[in-house]
């Protein structure tokens, strides 16, 4: 009965049309990070929880295991995974994997919190096209419920050339590539139904959107994925050369963005580390400086290059194989938190300024190029566990050793014979 004595039917499920967004009290204001466990992504090119987020890449890029990482280990209560227009074996995996997982944040199994709407690519074209709202309604129904939703597509192109193949049956006019003209307002209106939330029942709850574009030819200019840049806050790029070089994940630092990183560095500096933006910006410009010495390296070899410029490419080189690069497969190194993130990127930085210390006192950057210590920081990632702090942070006294033997030799004051 309610406060008016009136007799109400309670049901446990409710009726609502996918297409239309479900009401609530209003927009909150993100500020929370929707942690996944890669570092590529939380450290470099963050995403709130109630964000939005594009996986863009060519075939054989890595789109699909980015997809599965987040859903595996995302601090997401509920994981929805929709698999649109998609091959069937990957959704297979997901059913024979995630049952023997446990989830890092709760220790119950990762299949609790996971839903799986199937829409492989030999159904009907219509139900490809309403796989896509079906998922998003499932992620609002449970944000009503106080929860924190993650809804995962893959992928929107499939769904926008469902858009296309349901526009041209009933003769409706073709713009750019065949797409309908009202491609950008359905794509607009799919991601507007991400944020954070107060519920008509004062409960407060997320639904963060994170689509795979899958553009042919890896043509980042065609419409779906130009249309889906202009709408998300996070682009996770990924580069076919870097797959090729079998950097995974391969998310492109020089394409890729995020606009929330200004917000998730107070979460970042309350939680992990005060340190964490200006360490994030350093890795930031030495990507950028070894992009820019790597062409002059490929035209005249790195001996044109100075010391400090060489230095500069291999403390780049160790931010890559020792932070950014990660293995889905390595039972250690799939999941990373954001304290073992930050350990990791600030022992790599360290390194990169003993050296540089080394250098502005003589010391040949042959000599350093040769210390064992540099291969340690590429592999150390797989060497300590999330749970192994106090011994990743002990690796510092290692770096600190492993260059005080130069530094005594080349500090030593000359004496002159009089």
């Amino acid at each position: 009965k309610t406060a008016n004595n009136e007799t109400r039917e309670l049901k446990l499920y409710h009726r609502w049309p996918v297409r239309r967004a479900r009401p609530y009290q209003r927009r909150d204001h993100a500020a929370e990070p929707l942690i996944t466990g890669q570092r590529v992504l939380d450290t470099l090119f963050p995403l709130l929880k109630g964000g939005k987020a594009a996986v863009p890449g060519p075939f054989g890029a890595g789109k699909t295991v980015v997809q599965q990482q987040i859903a595996r280990w995302s601090n997401a209560e509920i994981v929805i995974y929709v698999g649109c227009g998609e091959r069937g074996n990957e959704l297979v995996e997901i059913l024979e994997t995630f049952p023997k997982l446990t989830d890092p944040y709760t220790g119950r199994l990762l299949m609790e919190r996971t839903i799986l709407v199937a829409n492989t690519s030999n159904m009907p074209v219509v139900a490809r096209e309403a796989s896509i709202y079906v998922g998003v309604t499932l992620a609002e129904y449970y944000r009503d419920q106080g929860y924190d939703v993650v809804m995962v597509a893959d992928s929107t192109s499939r769904w926008a050339e469902a858009l296309r193949e349901v526009a041209g049956r009933l003769e409706q006019m073709p713009v750019e590539e065949g797409y309908p003209a009202y491609l950008a307002s359905r794509l607009a209106a799919f991601y507007e139904r991400a944020g954070r939330v107060e519920t008509l029942s004062g409960k407060h709850g997320s639904v963060s959107l994170i689509g795979a574009v899958s553009p042919p030819g890896g043509d980042f200019s065609e419409p779906v994925t130009s249309h889906t840049k202009e709408i998300v806050q996070t682009f996770w790029a990924l580069s076919k050369n870097l797959a090729d070089a079998r950097h995974y994940p391969s998310v492109d630092w020089t394409d890729s963005f995020s606009g929330y990183v200004n917000a998730a560095a107070k979460w970042w500096h309350a939680n992990v580390d005060a340190r964490w933006s200006e360490c994030r910006a350093e890795a930031m410009r030495l990507l950028a400086q070894a992009d820019e010495l790597a062409r002059i390296v490929n035209l005249v070899g790195p001996e044109a290059l100075s010391p400090t410029q060489r230095w500069a490419l291999e403390g780049a080189s160790m931010i890559k194989e020792g932070v950014l690069q990660q293995s889905a497969l390595d039972d250690i190194d799939s999941f990373c938190s954001p304290q073992k993130q930050f350990i990791l990127l600030d022992l790599v930085l360290e390194t990169c300024h003993q050296g540089q210390a080394l250098l502005d006192i003589g010391v040949p950057v042959q000599q350093l190029l040769g210390l064992p210590i540099l291969a340690r920081m590429r592999r150390i990632k797989s060497s300590y566990s999330s749970q192994q702090l106090e011994e990743l942070k002990a690796v510092r006294r290692e770096i600190q050793k492993a260059f005080a033997g130069l530094q005594m030799e080349y500090a030593k004051p000359v004496t002159s014979k009089i």
